[in-house]
């Protein structure tokens, strides 16, 4: 009977933890799939299709990609109209122009998804439904973006009970469940890593992966810790392959368990083959090198506008506090709760000796370092996104930092009740709250409401007026409660007057503005309301009936031109009747050199065109393209 109590206790207690493993994984993936729509760029393209396609095609190149839907009509986006994210490798062969590392660890995934299109084309007679499996056709995008979002919240899903794993080892439940809901809800594991197959997503699945083999081969006998070395091997090395800066953690990763595990080592070091698998693909598609064993089609990214370093002191010192403070950048901005995690670095310092605290230790050096070359890099701020995108890689680290406060403060907290703590435990809840606050008016506002409107312009990441949680906010407050209740009404009591077009800074209106093939023009327009409905501007927040002005390019022969979209120009503030207002936007001119007519016309977005009366009519510029020097 003594026997039998113990062993039934355990048993109870491992039961125990897998329920709550399994709330956990039910209760993140309902969340990040509640907001209905997949927040991504088009860097994840190649990763979405490369497991349909092997499965499909049976090849791993992407030539039958090649001049598909993805392939954009203006050439500045790639050569020869090639979409950045295709490469054409030296060997023929369409590729990836990112590493594959995100695409393998999301296979086993992508297989499951592969098998429902095939048994829902099998089962069901109609034979529509046969063009889910056409995954070069334009038909198939929907499906794309919907199996992208899914992967990217069942992998976040899968880390975070990882992560709930990794803490229990160490500190109670309680601490063990704060610090997932501030990984899982608090941080961009959330707006980036739960929304689509971003790198940062199976990044940060990798990682925890690590940490977390690499806690339990601390606790555990030899046989096993040598399989556990093994695994942790694996992980690290597929992880410069998901993303290369995240090289450093793999090289502080192998760094500890030398170390650490002496002989043992050669475990990890075995497991670490799995880097080979990327460094094949970029050796088959783009030749030996050292640089193309990790980097292989994303060197190609490297020097241009979309990834290169520029390693000046006056870059760092923008990109530094920018990384970290920036109103519409700033890791501390949108998850101060990060700050807590400074008490666990001094805590993790203090017990160095410990086998847990030294891996902790080299992964903070890891995350240090790079944080530093993200102050080099270009463009520090990331593409269009929601917050400080690039620092996503760290958070498993950073949040497992926390821990050490709040296991610190739970115990003090019946023993040592002075104002100081109370303080604390105050500050850290606002920060909580507020964190997870900015998480879910990322999540549910509509995308890339900041960062497309009005314009590019790097001192708007510095402006606390119309910040991008502020602005982010107002839409969520909108769409909780519209503004235009009668859409049809609002419209038919719209009307207004172009008064003039001039490039931004001109001091005059011209009759026709000169620009160089596929040039980016600032224009500004000068309008004034004379509808009797009030205009919503870009500030507002609001995307249903915004106010624009629609910019088209025609021929001569009266035939438009197809420009990269979207052609407009955004209104500021909220001008009631008889008020004037300005619009300002960046406006794509055609490749092609010669004459061209412009048209600008007033529009209500996704409502409508404002009804054409006597007081409004279409103002029209003449523009010409120069021939190339």
């Amino acid at each position: 009977m003594r026997l039998i109590l113990p062993k039934a206790r355990d048993l109870l207690r491992q039961k125990s933890q897998v329920f709550v493993c399994f709330l956990i994984f039910c209760t993140c993936l309902f969340v990040y799939l509640a907001n209905e729509r997949m927040i991504s760029s088009n860097d994840s393209v190649p990763s979405t299709l490369l497991a349909f396609n092997w499965l499909k095609n049976h090849t791993l190149h992407l030539d039958a990609f090649r001049g598909g839907y993805h392939y954009l009509p203006n050439a500045i986006f790639g050569e020869n109209g090639i979409p950045y994210f295709f490469v054409e490798a030296p060997n023929g062969h369409l590729t990836s122009a990112y590493p594959i590392g995100t695409a393998i660890v999301s296979f086993p995934i992508y297989f499951l998804f592969f098998i429902y299109l095939k048994l829902s084309a099998l089962l069901n007679l109609d034979s529509s439904n046969l063009s889910v499996l056409n995954i070069t056709q334009a038909s198939f995008e929907p499906q794309r973006q919907t199996f992208e979002k899914l992967a990217g919240a069942i992998l976040t899903a899968s880390a975070n009970v990882m992560f709930y794993l990794l803490v229990k080892l160490k500190f109670s439940h309680a601490v063990a469940i704060v610090s997932t809901f501030i990984y899982a809800f608090a941080t961009h594991n959330w707006i980036v890593s739960s929304q689509g197959l971003w790198a940062h997503t199976v990044s940060n699945f990798v990682l925890v992966s690590i940490m977390l083999c690499l806690f339990k081969a601390n606790r555990a006998e030899k046989d096993w810790k040598q399989i556990l070395l093994v695994l942790a091997g694996f992980f690290c090395g597929l992880l410069p392959g998901v993303r290369p800066p995240n090289l450093l953690f793999s090289l502080a990763t192998v760094a500890y368990s030398g170390f650490v595990y002496r002989k043992q080592a050669l475990f990890l070091l075995l497991g670490t083959l799995s880097a080979t698998l990327n460094a094949i693909w970029n050796t088959y598609y783009f030749g030996f090198s050292l640089e193309n064993l990790i980097v292989g089609g994303y060197s190609n990214l490297l020097g241009t506008s979309s990834g290169s370093y520029q390693f000046s002191l006056d870059y760092a010192k923008e990109a530094f506090p920018g990384l970290l403070i920036s109103p519409s950048r700033g890791l501390l901005i949108f998850s101060p709760i990060v700050l807590f995690s400074i008490p666990g670095i001094r805590r993790v310092f203090e017990r160095r000796a410990d086998q847990d605290e030294k891996l902790l230790l080299s992964l903070s050096i890891a995350c240090l370092c790079l944080f530093i070359q993200y102050c080099f890099f270009l463009p520090w701020w990331g593409a269009i996104t929601y917050g400080s995108r690039f620092l996503t890689d760290i958070l498993p680290v950073v949040c497992y930092l926390i821990s050490y406060f709040l296991a610190e403060q739970l115990d003090s907290f019946d023993t040592r009740r002075n104002a100081l703590t109370r303080v604390t435990l105050v500050a850290f809840l606002a920060c909580f709250i507020f964190s997870t606050s900015t998480q879910i008016v990322g999540a549910f506002s509509d995308p890339h409401v900041w960062d497309t409107a009005p314009l590019f312009d790097r001192s708007r990441f510095w402006q606390w007026q119309d910040s991008q949680i502020e602005r982010h906010a107002r839409n969520l407050l909108f769409k909780i409660q519209k503004p235009i209740q009668n859409p049809q009404a609002y419209l038919q009591e719209l009307s207004g007057v172009i008064e003039g077009v001039k490039r931004e800074h001109d001091q005059r209106d011209r009759a026709v503005i000169v620009a160089n093939p596929s040039e980016l023009v600032v224009l500004e327009a000068k309008l004034k309301n004379t509808g009797q409905s009030k205009w919503f501007g870009y500030d507002t927040g609001t995307i249903f009936g915004r106010a624009v002005v629609r910019v088209r390019f025609y021929r001569r022969n009266g035939k438009e031109v197809s420009v990269v979209q979207p052609s407009l120009l955004f209104v500021k503030g909220a001008p009631q009747q008889g008020e004037n207002a300005t619009a300002v936007g960046s406006i794509w001119f055609p490749q092609k050199p010669g004459n061209y007519r412009m048209t600008f016309n007033l529009e209500s977005e996704l409502i409508g065109d404002f009804p054409t009366n006597l007081q409004q009519t279409a103002y029209e510029l003449r523009a010409r393209v120069k021939k190339p020097q």
